[in-house]
């Protein structure tokens, strides 16, 4: 195996190929078996997302290396191309790269909404399959949805839904609403607060901070003292500040904080105590206790020297997902109407559980309400009671009465009463 530089972007895994080749030459098996199946992966190795797509990179490999690099009876190749920017112009090259001029079958990886959004018009057009291991827009697999697109992690609103709903059985009434002003907060926020108000809760405030804010506390000092509950999401580095600077100004212990990102594996560690108590929602959590997780956090954490976090759980899926679609077809992946039809279904036991796809290619998962606790001096992320099994997209509606709803996208500043 070599390893890549980020400046050529390239990482290639051929397992067996000698073998293959000899086999099909001796059978006459069908051309389609004499290479390798071929993945292109696309993740950033540099900028604010780097470390997030290097912990995806390897999860992906993480389940390439335990199955030989094989699937389906063929040899798996995976070409890397890295990028260090979130423009969509930089995603698209890489795309054509390795559809036009590597020949890959099928495309994977994708941290950001941007890039994914433009690599759908792409891949239409090429007919590549895209499985999506991270960007959550909620319209790739709604109204923008492709038959060349599948994503097996979340979409933003998948999980919110159920944290709305659980929020208004605590007996909250009265919610600030806050989220970092992008299309994903809007979209993870809109989610807890459309259960939550259809519960016959009220959203008495709206906040939105920029993206990258390096200090909350003028947004701190706009929340309404008779909320009973604020509800927010941030991530990465805003998550450390905001977690944070919310116990500084004394809100702690006094409103309780609920959200979506603010605690994930990530962060977790760096925020102290302060983060002790939040509620969050999510698919996936490192103390899951399934032995799928274990497995999967034990091989992870002895390969690579350091614990998994979200990210490289959902590399690993995405892994998982192409090599089960593969095993149904036998690898004749040049055979495409076959393998997108193995595709869509796909059921695997995934370390976070039960995997599947809804019929607009989207992830049909579990959600698990957390709240962060200190066990043996660790902060970890606790389950609260049972799991939500089978969550959609579309939650409990039809996703023929979701999609004429309005999306969340578009709800900024019309929540508030």
């Amino acid at each position: 195996m070599r390893t890549p530089s980020s400046r050529r972007g390239r990482l290639i895994i051929w397992g067996g190929l000698l073998t293959v080749v000899g086999l099909t030459g001796l059978l006459g098996a069908p051309a389609w078996a004499q290479g390798p199946v071929k993945i292109g992966f696309i993740y950033p190795d540099t900028g604010p997302f780097a470390q997030l797509g290097l912990d995806m990179r390897d999860g992906f490999l993480l389940y390439w290396s335990q199955v030989g690099n094989k699937a389906g009876g063929r040899s798996v190749e995976v070409l890397m191309e890295t990028k260090g920017t979130n423009k969509p112009d930089e995603g698209l090259t890489k795309a054509r790269k390795l559809v036009e001029r590597d020949q890959v079958h099928i495309l994977g990886g994708i941290i950001s909404t941007p890039v994914a959004y433009a690599l759908r018009g792409y891949v239409n057009e090429k007919k590549v399959p895209l499985v999506i291991m991270n960007a959550g827009a909620d319209g790739l697999t709604q109204r923008q949805r492709s038959p060349y697109v599948f994503r097996p992690p979340f979409s933003n609103s998948d999980s919110s839904h159920p944290l709305g709903e659980w929020a208004y059985k605590q007996g909250y009434r009265k919610g600030v609403l806050m989220a970092s002003d992008f299309g994903a907060g809007y979209e993870h926020m809109g989610g807890v607060v459309r259960t939550f108000t259809e519960a016959g809760g009220q959203v008495i405030q709206e906040i939105y901070p920029p993206l990258g804010a390096p200090d909350f506390a003028p947004y701190l000092a706009q929340i309404r003292r008779d909320a009973d509950v604020v509800a927010i999401f941030v991530a990465g580095a805003d998550s450390l500040r905001f977690v944070t600077q919310y116990a500084e100004y004394g809100l702690k212990g006094k409103i309780p904080l609920i959200g979506k990102g603010l605690t994930l594996a990530d962060v977790l560690p760096r925020q102290g105590d302060a983060a002790l108590g939040i509620v969050t929602a999510w698919h996936w959590f490192p103390g899951l206790d399934t032995p799928e997780n274990r497995r999967f956090v034990e091989a992870y954490a002895a390969k690579y020297r350091r614990p998994p976090i979200e990210m490289s759980e959902q590399g690993y899926v995405g892994a998982q997902v192409i090599a089960r679609a593969l095993e149904a077809v036998n690898g004749n992946v040049e055979n495409q109407e076959a393998f997108l039809a193995a595709f869509r279904r796909v059921e695997v036991d995934a370390p976070r559980g039960k995997v599947r796809f809804d019929p607009f290619q989207n992830v049909v998962h579990s959600a698990h309400i957390l709240k962060v606790e200190k066990k043996g001096g660790q902060l970890q992320n606790t389950p609260i009671g049972s799991p939500y099994p089978g969550i959609t997209q579309f939650w409990k509606w039809t996703p023929e009465a979701y999609l004429a709803m309005t999306p969340y996208a578009e709800l900024k500043g019309k929540w508030a009463k």
